[in-house]
């Protein structure tokens, strides 16, 4: 049998917390219990499913898959009911926003079922306070920081990937604190170690390459 490779997977360079794709995740605690209808979004297409807050459900993180949410409501993890597609997660857990697959650009908002429509509902476009953002970087170079809600920047280098006797293990993710600031604001990354940022401030965690590295050769 072939294996298949996702494309987007090598080719999208950048990363928007606002805009995921492959190789970026939102996590976001709702804390209180209850029922949110939630909705994710590419700008072409929508799709509907529900985040129970069940301080009864053991679950910790509920993964949601953004671009597989048409997936028979069965295959999805400690989900109820039929129709639209249902997670439940202990309050003091966290919902999971990722992308399997293809070109991405997703966003979800999300409200409680039974709150005023007219309070504005939870936006991965404006991380609050307590989420965190988690991106991998592929190609070398340095990259730009931007938080697009505030003046807050930072700059990561990716190094070029060397050669050794070992197989290569990328190091923990680097944690970064999203405050008025982005810190630390000079970031050095191994090849293939995650950014983790921990958000403080209402944030839209921008990363765009400024420089790549291809390598002694190139440089040369």
């Amino acid at each position: 049998m072939g294996m298949t490779f996702d494309r987007n997977f090598f080719t999208q360079i950048g990363r928007d917390s606002g805009a995921l794709t492959m190789l970026s995740t939102v996590v976001h605690s709702f804390g209180e219990p209850g029922e949110y209808r939630a909705v994710a979004s590419d700008g072409d297409s929508r799709a509907t499913f529900y985040i129970s807050v069940d301080k009864s459900c053991a679950v910790a993180a509920a993964q949601i898959d953004l671009a597989n949410l048409t997936t028979p409501v069965a295959d999805v993890t400690c989900c109820t009911g039929q129709g639209a597609p249902r997670f439940v997660v202990h309050p003091k857990g966290y919902a999971v926003f990722h992308v399997s697959g293809g070109s991405g650009g997703y966003w979800v908002t999300a409200r409680r079922a039974d709150e005023d429509p007219n309070i504005e509902p939870y936006d991965t476009r404006e991380l609050r306070d307590g989420d965190f953002f988690s991106a991998i970087l592929l190609r070398p170079g340095t990259y730009s920081i931007k938080n697009t809600l505030s003046d807050a920047e930072a700059r990561a280098t990716v190094s070029y990937p060397s050669t050794g006797p070992a197989p290569y293990q990328p190091p923990e993710p680097q944690v970064i604190d999203v405050t008025a600031a982005i810190e630390p604001a000079e970031i050095e990354l191994r090849p293939m170690q995650g950014l983790n940022f921990h958000v403080h401030a209402s944030a839209r965690i921008v990363i765009e390459l400024m420089e790549p590295d291809d390598g002694p050769g190139a440089r040369a």
